[in-house]
């Protein structure tokens, strides 16, 4: 465990609803490439503000390059809704593209 998610476990058992330490907490799993835990942050950041876009965006990442495509493609479906409601051109345009990668990718 990196000091960075060390350091965010501590910050969210302080204070488990801050969102933002656990929407960190993800990111930095993705980044030690832990992506189950990643998905479960990022789930969890969902299930608190489910209109949150860069965490349905991020989450559909996750499960991508954990090879669930399923998974994948209903957050990345929920990203480009959410990012076309909210006026986000360029993430509507990664949650395109990244679809297209769950269709035709094996």
């Amino acid at each position: 465990m990196t000091d960075k998610i060390s350091g965010l476990k501590e910050k969210l058992k302080a204070n488990p609803s801050q969102i933002f330490h656990r929407y960190s907490l993800a990111q930095a799993y993705m980044d030690n490439e832990d992506l189950s835990s990643a998905c479960e942050e990022f789930e969890k950041c969902l299930l608190v503000k489910p209109d949150w876009m860069m965490a349905a965006l991020s989450l559909g990442k996750a499960y991508l390059d954990d090879g669930q495509k399923n998974r994948a493609s209903e957050k990345l479906e929920l990203a480009l809704k959410l990012a076309r409601e909210q006026n986000h051109d360029d993430p509507a345009a990664e949650a395109t593209e990244l679809l297209k990668e769950c269709s035709f990718s094996e």
